[in-house]
């Protein structure tokens, strides 16, 4: 059920803050692997010719995991969606850095200060994962089949590419996200779905509400998301939906 919570008065900056210290959101669905290469692509990145697939699968979904977690965290997700998204490659690469807590991380939370030094290095290396797992793939001129799904810290990083204009990519999944800067207008057409749940303690789904509204002012196409009683996890309700509107998106 969509949700009816009126314009978050909450300050992006404020769940920036939350979201720095989060905890990785573990998948409730667990069953099988997908690909869950450290550092997708890293020939390409040398120089070294990109060995790419014999038949290009037909779309091509990256997922992107939290904080102090892993690929292999998102993976199963690839393994019970190939039934209805038949036909996609499903990717789960590592974050680029070592969390000092153990696992990985898109960006350091170490003092929670967004210095632009910082906040460039950080979209750099996603920018560079990306692009190499997307021309290993041979998606570089169809970045219209290539979805982001994303959680809690991963999300965050898919909402900033999205938004930011650097990735038009062909629909975007946040689960437990937020937007961390401010969106520029556009004429992308990227789809977006904001999911949420409305029991987080560690980001609040008042960030996903305040997300959709700079996305939809800067004119994107949003559809936002709380679901009751969901934590900082990835429910079976949530990942249905997000299923159902990936293949709603990638249909011929």
């Amino acid at each position: 059920m969509a949700s009816s919570i009126s314009k978050s008065t909450c300050q992006v900056a404020v769940a920036l803050t939350i979201a720095l210290g989060c905890a990785n959101a573990n998948a409730e669905e667990a069953v099988g692997q997908q690909d869950t290469t450290s550092r997708p692509g890293s020939a390409a990145s040398s120089g070294v010719q990109v060995k790419r697939p014999a038949v290009r699968p037909t779309h091509l979904v990256i997922f992107l995991h939290g904080l102090r977690g892993s690929g292999s965290v998102m993976a199963p997700f690839g393994t019970s969606w190939k039934k209805v998204l038949a036909g996609t490659k499903f990717v789960s690469p590592d974050a680029p850095f070592r969390n000092r807590g153990g696992g990985r991380e898109w960006f350091d939370v170490g003092d929670q200060v967004l210095r632009p030094d910082r906040i460039a290095g950080a979209r750099r290396a996603f920018d560079d994962l990306v692009r190499d797992i997307v021309e290993r793939e041979g998606f570089e001129n169809d970045l219209d089949k290539v979805a982001f799904v994303g959680v809690s810290q991963g999300a965050i990083m898919g909402l900033d590419a999205v938004a930011s204009g650097r990735w038009k990519v062909g629909a975007i999944v946040s689960f437990a996200g937020l937007l961390a800067l401010p969106p520029k207008a556009s004429a992308n057409a990227t789809p977006v779905l904001l999911l949420h749940g409305g029991a987080d303690r560690r980001i609040p789904a008042t960030a996903s509400v305040a997300a959709a509204n700079q996305l939809k002012s800067a004119g994107f196409d949003v559809t936002v998301e709380v679901v009751p009683g969901v934590g900082h996890t990835i429910s079976s309700e949530e990942a249905s939906r997000a299923l159902h509107f990936l293949a709603k998106h990638f249909e011929p």
